[in-house]
């Protein structure tokens, strides 16, 4: 399954993103990092796995 979480380098975003990683699903986030961080998703990043079925658009959603 496909699913995209908006705010996904926040606190809740980032273990929402981690929880369907690890089961399988392809995910995709969008966060301006107005109040995010890339630092919330640096533990996926180191997983290979993990890595493979993450994607992340720094962006607006409005845009």
């Amino acid at each position: 399954m496909k699913v995209l979480i908006t705010g996904g380098a926040g606190f809740i975003g980032s273990h929402l993103a981690e929880a369907y990683c690890k089961r399988g699903n392809e995910v995709y986030i969008i966060d301006d990092l107005s109040t995010g961080s890339m630092d919330n998703l640096k533990h996926l990043h180191a997983n290979r796995i993990l890595r493979e079925r993450l994607h992340v658009t720094v962006d607006s959603v409005l845009n």
